[in-house]
């Protein structure tokens, strides 16, 4: 996947500025003579901590892919590995629905000499480990935590429904995934669907069918060789299960940067809810459903004079940090590559 140097600078302007705009709209909302004064207490050794958290959850995530490049035989040094993991993240910022990052990362594994099908394969199991991970914690938690989270009778019983639907749906999907030929068997048979084919062209749906086919060959063949290497699948989980453990306690650190202490099951479920409807934001980077949603779920925990604080902070770190540090190496990346048109 090729992108314009046009497409990048309009994903920045358009990303960078709609967050703006959000942030500027909850503080607003939130501002009062408070708010200001907040400022000045900020407690600076939090921000450090802050600041080790996220380089931490950077680190993992890089040794985690640098781990799949070495079980499907690639040879490309970790920190290589780190730079093309936070360029992807810079692209995943500037294209909608994050949608740009993993060809990204893909395209430049692929340079560094594995073979296209491998480098698919690893990105598609890095993203379903990670999926599979999120997907067992965050219902577990809820049933567990659900009575902290104030997300009212109607959007929890909408939450709790959806959850138990992906569930069914990664059950299935499993049987399906795991059974090459069972899932392909599936596949043609949902493609030729006569409702399907009333809104879809024949074309669209064979391409979906080539696309969906392949995917599950190149999980089913990554997924292989890591269970051929208990040690290598053993990091794998070490490591996911380390991102999010850093990941989530960033929110937690932040908050008793601005003095405010609260039970830290509320504050998981929040950052674990939010990341669950992330990706379906359309902008690119998710921006202004980020700042808008985040506030949301953080408006009952949050005193309202600091929450506008709170959000610019945690995007600072979840968001610009990656897209500033990201971008930088993905101009070093870029540089004497056709992977930009002009």
């Amino acid at each position: 996947m090729e992108l314009s140097r046009r497409t990048i600078k309009r994903g920045i302007i358009l990303s960078v500025s709609v967050s703006i705009v959000a942030l500027i709209l909850v503080m607003v909302l939130t501002q009062n003579e408070l708010t200001f004064k907040s400022f000045s207490r900020v407690n600076t050794v939090y921000l450090v901590i802050a600041t080790l958290i996220m380089l931490t959850f950077w680190i993992l995530k890089a040794l985690k892919l640098k781990v799949l490049t070495h079980v499907l035989g690639g040879k490309v040094s970790t920190y290589k590995v780190f730079t093309i993991y936070l360029a992807s993240a810079f692209v995943s910022h500037v294209t909608p629905s994050t949608s740009g990052g993993l060809p990204f990362q893909i395209y430049f594994l692929h340079r560094e000499g594995l073979p296209l099908g491998k480098t698919t394969a690893l990105t598609v199991l890095d993203g379903i480990i990670t999926f599979l991970f999120f997907i067992i914690a965050t219902p577990f938690l809820l049933l567990l935590w659900g009575e902290y989270l104030n997300l009212g009778p109607k959007i929890a019983g909408l939450f709790h429904i959806a959850m138990w639907l992906v569930i069914l749906f990664i059950v299935i999907s499993f049987i399906l995934i795991f059974n090459a030929s069972k899932a392909k068997v599936f596949v043609n048979w949902l493609v030729n669907l006569r409702w399907v084919k009333k809104y879809f062209k024949d074309e669209t749906l064979l391409k979906f069918k080539n696309f969906i086919e392949k995917e599950v060959d190149y999980f089913n063949e990554g997924i292989k060789i890591l269970f051929k290497n208990k040690r290598d699948m053993f990091l794998v989980i070490f490591y996911t299960i380390l991102y999010w453990f850093f990941y989530l306690s960033l929110a937690p650190v932040l908050l008793l940067g601005l003095g405010i202490k609260i039970a830290i099951p509320p504050i998981i479920l929040a950052q674990l809810v939010f990341n669950f409807i992330q990706p379906v934001i359309p902008t690119p980077g998710g921006s202004g459903g980020a700042e808008l949603g985040f506030a949301y779920l953080f408006k009952f925990m949050v005193p309202n004079y600091l929450l506008g604080i709170f959000v610019a902070i945690w995007r600072f770190f979840m968001f610009y940090s990656s897209l500033i540090v990201g971008g930088l190496y993905f101009i070093k990346l870029v540089r004497g590559t056709d992977y930009l048109e002009k």
